[in-house]
């Protein structure tokens, strides 16, 4: 648990890269697969990125729990944005995923809203993914914490 700040962070600037690379089109199709019934990044995250304000997580017997704040800055309005974690164990492999509806069913330019996943069978968690996405894809986000690594609780 030493270096989960540090991996934790290496994964969301990979994130981070892959993320950039969809929006401006800069990604090998290995990356970002076509798909002819919806684009692979949300509409709504055309203008700007969501903003990640808070995040934390926590155990509770085999569930792994991940709270925050997200922020639509200047964007248009988001409907039905959820927040999905994905876990991964000590060998670097997926355990499992959990998705949830952020508290805000539409996320209007400027607001804010908090939310919480909760993934249950992931008590050997060694390091966790975030990503938002909508009906449409992923919406790309960026890290707004003051401190800019992952909060880490024992």
């Amino acid at each position: 648990m030493k270096y989960l700040p540090v991996v934790a962070f290496g994964v969301f600037v990979v994130g981070a890269a892959a993320a950039f690379a969809v929006v401006t089109g800069h990604a090998p199709r290995a990356v970002v697969p076509f798909r002819s019934n919806r684009p692979a990044v949300a509409q709504a995250s055309a203008n700007a990125p969501l903003e990640l304000l808070a995040l934390e997580h926590d155990r509770d017997g085999d569930r792994f729990i991940v709270r925050g704040i997200v922020r639509n800055p200047a964007g248009p309005t988001i409907d039905g944005l959820a927040a999905v974690v994905s876990v991964f164990g000590r060998d670097g492999g997926l355990i499992t995923t959990g998705r949830a509806a952020v508290l805000a069913s539409t996320l209007a330019a400027g607001s804010e809203t908090p939310f919480v996943v909760s993934v249950p069978g992931a008590d050997n968690v060694e390091r966790y993914q975030l990503s938002f996405h909508t009906a449409s894809g992923l919406v790309p986000h960026l890290d707004r914490r003051a401190h800019g690594l992952m909060a880490q609780r024992s």
